[in-house]
């Protein structure tokens, strides 16, 4: 283990918390796509292309992360590849893990759920983005009827009808 591995790990989670921030995982899942962006091709550069190859990133390391059995360095790090946008990811996995209490358990399927929804998170705003500034409209979801509320019934009816029921 590096020194600067170390240097994180005799940290406990509220300690990272305070140093790297509430969005230190996100930052490292956007620094992956970043990643993902300038490491594709320019040519015929989308964001349909990128998002396939950021996808493949997530996939690949977090079938890693699922077949751990027994948390450990060695095992957080097992089939690393040595692309920037899979070190970023995994280095946001094991972020997470860090900065999650350690009271109570700490489970790997939870980690791989958070960091999904990070990138999802990530993915969706990307696409907002690119929305916005190529003038692509996203199709827009379909209203659902509104349903009226009940009608409820005023103070002063309800006092009416209790009286009347003795």
């Amino acid at each position: 283990m590096s020194w600067e591995a170390y240097r994180w790990t005799a940290k406990t989670p509220s300690e990272l918390y305070q140093t790297l921030g509430p969005h230190g995982v996100d930052h490292l899942v956007r620094q992956m796509l970043d990643a993902c962006w300038r490491e594709s091709p320019a040519e015929g550069r989308t964001l349909a292309s990128v998002r396939a190859i950021s996808d493949q990133v997530v996939q690949r390391n977090m079938a890693v992360w699922a077949r751990i059995k027994k948390p450990s360095p060695d095992a957080f790090f097992e089939g690393l590849l040595p692309q920037a946008a899979d070190q970023f990811f995994r280095q946001a996995m094991v972020v997470c893990w860090m900065m999650m209490p350690r009271t109570g358990g700490r489970d790997v399927a939870d980690v791989r759920r958070i960091v999904k929804e990070i990138y999802a998170r990530n993915v969706a705003a990307w696409e907002q983005d690119e929305a916005t500034f190529i003038g692509k409209k996203k199709p827009r979801a379909t209203k659902r009827a509104r349903q009226k509320p009940a009608k409820r019934a005023s103070k002063r009816s309800a006092g009416r009808k209790a009286k009347a029921r003795r």
